[in-house]
């Protein structure tokens, strides 16, 4: 019954029969994760948004999809950490890869949405994902921390600092 339901369109029943083929037929796996991708289950979009970050299930690496189905994945109210800790991830790896590893571009800077979802997943119940989550932050805020905000000059280190290229002071 459980093929039956996901064959006519059940998204709860499309995840669970995604789960039960995900051992041993990955391309049914697949399908019927994206089945219950495209109908917005959360669980599913999640799955998704890992496999195009890290190119698993013959899926080819996108980070552009994987920030869309983890994007997607946070969209319920009870979403879980690791669909936070993708979010991060793949939005960092787009900037990485779309801005030749620049993250503070005047006008527009991803910093404070990954650090949002990656403390987010910092403050979920899986212990693997926390620590990733924490040396992601600590990551971004080194990156940060070590540049002028302003020009990107690379930032003496001292308690009061000012950059010799542009003139910007902070603290």
């Amino acid at each position: 019954y459980l093929k039956e339901a996901a064959d006519l369109g059940h998204q709860d029943a499309q995840q669970e029969l995604a789960l039960t083929y995900s051992t041993h037929e990955k391309e049914t796996h697949l399908h019927y994760t994206t089945l219950a991708a495209s109908q917005g289950n959360s669980a599913a979009c999640c799955l998704l948004g890992g496999y195009f970050t890290n190119a698993d299930c013959g899926l080819p690496k996108s980070l552009i999809l994987a920030k869309h189905y983890s994007e997607k994945s946070l969209e319920v109210d009870s979403f879980d950490s690791i669909s936070a800790y993708n979010f991060s991830l793949a939005s960092i790896l787009l900037s990485v890869e779309r801005y030749e590893g620049v993250l503070n571009i005047p006008g527009y800077s991803p910093i404070p949405t990954i650090l949002f979802w990656a403390r987010k997943a910092q403050e979920g119940e899986s212990l693997p994902i926390k620590g990733r989550a924490t040396k992601l932050i600590s990551i971004i805020e080194a990156k940060v921390k070590s540049h002028c905000a302003n020009c990107r000059k690379e930032a003496e280190g001292s308690s009061f600092k000012r950059c010799v290229r542009c003139l910007g002071a902070w603290y």
